[in-house]
């Protein structure tokens, strides 16, 4: 879980990826999220439909909103 390291809040390693895709008509369709430990979280969505192009995006998120989804994840057992 976490630890309080100097008065900052320390996560343990964390890494989630969420893939849902399919091959189909368009082509290889899928939507991707991932969360690292240190902050990151990428995303990725991939339609073919109407010829769009797929779309990445990273950023790095606050330890309080890390928190909140690993405290989400792990509620809801999966």
């Amino acid at each position: 879980m976490a630890g309080v390291v100097g008065g900052e809040e320390e996560l343990e390693e964390f890494y989630v990826r969420y893939y849902v895709g399919h091959k189909g008509k368009f082509g290889h369709e899928f939507l991707e999220f991932e969360f690292r430990s240190n902050g990151m979280l990428r995303y990725a969505n991939n339609s073919n439909y109407k010829n769009d192009t797929m779309i990445r995006k990273e950023v790095y998120i606050t330890p309080a909103v890390l928190k909140e989804c690993r405290r989400i994840i792990l509620e809801s057992e999966i």
